[in-house]
């Protein structure tokens, strides 16, 4: 067993990781900069079996030191610790080695399972790394300028953006799955603009928006005189997506007798055109995209199992907006000054007593539904703050106001009992609000909302729970 390296400036951290590495039996040194971490690992030697690395450290700071400390094939694991849960940081992180990464405050229980996965003998750590490079490096990822395409600090969305991570410093094929409206065509963007292909094209076909009869066409061209219309040759998606990422999106509405094509094309990197005499080589990496149930549609056989293992090489899920806790609100402040710029030509500031009402709401459209919803509120907007009044129209009513809360006690009263009475439909009216309104204010942390109520955080675990509130 190796020994951890805590790096990080702040003592009350270190002290709170070193506690964690002494619960789990493993030995640990600490450093409070770049310069001081550099100096502990050349005396240490391979001792270090794994590295607890803030980003942000006096002088150099903690990316610098990864992409040195990570390099090599007997390196130490290196896991990233930040209180700023970007897509950028994290993505980052991952392309540049990172065996994970930690957004601050700590789920200890996480460390835990961390420091005991990670910190192990140098054979076994050895040749878990060695099999990681030789992964990971295909190609070489360019340094290129990526900007923040997707917003969220949850869990559930730094799980995606450590995948994004890890699979844009290889070529391998990716699937993403996820319920329409979840950002599948950003996260395939963002794939792209991490990796070595970043500066070549990236290129989209919904399978979904073309006819049946033209989808061979659209994929790999077709010679003039072909068919009927065709009077002009034309290159395909294939083609023009050459040296970058193609996207299909919709992948699972392609017809079964177009599978077996697409699967040659995948295994042989050719296409032929309609109508062509000699086959065409294509350098091209697939990230393909789906709302539907593929395994499914494999055992009902609409779709083809050989062609399903050949796109899931990588399969990546992307959470619905109901389990992203706090980005709704992240997400909502982001829409109207953005929106508010384009529509109004001014910066919108999102009101506090928007919050809980924004929160209550379960967005089976996920984020196209809560971007759709912020566009029509700003076209009616008079002023720059959006409040709680100005959505209450455009979603169900909720306790954002006084008059608000008059409206939903006289539903409850003059309508249907229902199996559980009046009386629990009065309690998940406002506490809905009341408990989503406590974490938005305590940006997602359950023990600091629970003391702004009042009770323990089990009891208000056990009360969101009785509700349908995700509690984890």
């Amino acid at each position: 067993m190796r020994k951890v390296l805590i790096v990080d400036d702040e003592p009350s951290v270190r002290f709170v990781l070193a506690r964690t590495c002494e619960r789990v039996g493993v030995a640990w040194e600490e450093a409070a900069s770049a310069e001081e971490a550099r100096e502990k690992l050349r005396e240490a030697g391979r001792a270090v079996g794994l590295v607890l690395l803030d980003v942000r450290l006096p002088g150099d700071d903690g990316m610098t030191l990864l992409g040195e400390v990570a390099a090599g094939p007997e390196a130490p694991f290196v896991v990233m610790m930040t209180a700023e849960d970007t897509m950028r940081s994290a993505v980052e992180a991952m392309k540049r080695g990172a065996a994970d990464y930690l957004g601050k405050p700590f789920d200890l229980p996480r460390v835990e399972r961390i420091i005991r996965d990670l910190a192990i003998g140098p054979e076994e750590a050895a040749e878990d790394r060695t099999a990681a490079h030789a992964e990971a490096e295909p190609r070489r990822v360019r340094d290129v300028a990526i900007p923040d395409m997707l917003i969220g600090r949850s869990p559930a969305m730094v799980e995606v953006y450590k995948e994004i991570g890890r699979v844009a410093r290889t070529e391998m094929t990716v699937l993403l799955m996820g319920e329409s409206g979840t950002g599948k065509e950003l996260v395939a963007r963002a794939i792209h603009a991490n990796s070595a292909r970043a500066r070549g094209p990236f290129v989209t076909v919904n399978m979904a928006a073309v006819p049946r009869d033209l989808m061979e066409s659209e994929l790999y061209g077709h010679e003039k005189g072909s068919f009927t219309g065709a009077v002009e040759r034309r290159p395909g998606k294939f083609e023009l997506a050459n040296g970058g990422t193609l996207f299909l999106d919709e992948i699972g509405e392609m017809p079964v007798e177009l599978q077996a094509k697409l699967l040659r094309v995948l295994q042989e990197r050719e296409v032929d055109r309609v109508g062509g005499s000699r086959p065409l080589s294509v350098d091209v990496r697939i990230v393909a995209a789906t709302n539907a149930d593929l395994a499914r549609a494999v055992e009902e056989g609409r779709f083809r199992r050989d062609l399903y293992y050949r796109l899931a090489v990588v399969p990546v899920r992307l959470p619905p907006l109901r389990e992203r806790e706090g980005d709704v609100v992240l997400l909502a402040r982001s829409f109207a000054a953005k929106y508010g710029e384009q529509l109004r030509g001014r910066a919108v500031t999102l009101a506090r007593d928007a919050e809980p009402l924004l929160l209550s709401h379960p967005w089976p459209g996920n984020v196209r539904e809560l971007q759709n919803v912020l566009q029509r509120a700003l076209l009616k907007l008079p002023g720059t703050r959006l409040t709680a009044r100005d959505l209450s129209g455009l979603l169900p009513a909720t306790v954002s106001s006084e008059r608000g809360l008059e409206s939903v006690v006289d539903r409850i009263l003059d309508g249907p009992p229902g199996e559980a009475g009046r009386h629990a439909a009065a309690l998940a009216a406002l506490g809905i609000p009341l408990f989503a309104g406590a974490l938005a204010r305590t940006k997602g942390n359950q023990l600091r909302a629970a003391e702004l109520l009042g009770m323990n955080r089990n009891t208000l675990r056990e009360r969101m729970r009785a509700l349908g509130m995700k509690a984890r």
